[in-house]
């Protein structure tokens, strides 16, 4: 069997409210070339039964399951080690994704068969609405830093070759700004990237959860990226980076 287009990988830990509305929205994708990893991340509630029911007779969906609660970044690097799509894609199990999301990415990618990097619209946390645009890597590191980019891992389609070439993972170290930290490290092997401002993504802003990492926990979690960025000595990130 030959690897699907995309694979995208749904990490889950008790997401018992949300889970169904998150797997129903990618079985509805109208692009149908893609296989899904969700990565119960040793949930408490009944989210693997959930899972189990929702994705019965799919055989595009596949579960992983972990032993204990290792955290997002080690689940997402877990889907990331199945994975065998050309594009990689990240759907938290909390959020929901419209029809055409991968649809959307893919028309981006054969529009511009030279960029290396597609980035779609959301509704939610932190929308920075834009026209639609190409980044050079210059561009696209300073609007992952503050801009329409940002630094999240679910409003993007990877090219997964160039993760599994530079072994590309989450740091499982920190457990905020963990995808930010992943977006500047992918950042260094692209040299044109693609902003299409279709809204495809729905973010769930929990206000608690997502209050908890503003203020004194943000910058410290910032400094700790920043901290690491500098000692990987990307040469790319040098100059925007030393300057912070």
């Amino acid at each position: 069997m030959s690897a699907p287009l995309f694979s995208v990988v749904v990490p889950a830990y008790n997401q018992h409210k949300f889970i169904d509305s998150c797997l129903t929205s990618l079985q509805r994708q109208t692009l149908t070339d893609f296989e899904v990893f969700v990565v119960d991340d040793c949930s408490t509630d009944d989210t693997g039964e959930q899972i189990a029911a929702l994705i019965k007779g799919d055989d595009r969906f596949h579960v992983i399951t972990h032993a204990h609660n290792r955290g997002v970044s080690a689940a997402r690097n877990s889907g990331m080690a199945a994975a065998k799509g050309k594009y990689l894609c990240f759907v938290d199990g909390d959020d929901w994704v419209e029809p055409d999301f991968l649809a959307t990415f893919l028309a981006a990618y054969r529009s511009a068969p030279d960029t290396q990097l597609v980035v779609c619209g959301h509704y939610g946390y932190l929308a920075v609405p834009s026209p639609a645009k190409t980044y050079n890597q210059k561009d696209l590191i300073a609007n992952i830093n503050f801009g329409t980019v940002g630094g999240f891992s679910w409003n993007k389609a990877f090219i997964r070759s160039i993760i599994t070439t530079h072994h590309l993972k989450f740091n499982e170290d920190i457990d905020f700004l963990e995808d930010q930290l992943f977006a500047f490290r992918y950042a260094n092997y692209v040299q044109s990237s693609e902003y299409v401002p279709d809204r495809t993504y729905h973010y769930r802003w929990r206000f608690r959860s997502n209050l908890a990492h503003i203020g004194i926990p943000f910058f410290t979690a910032r400094r700790k990226m920043m901290k690491i960025l500098k000692q990987e000595n990307k040469q790319v990130l040098n100059e925007d980076w030393n300057n912070q």
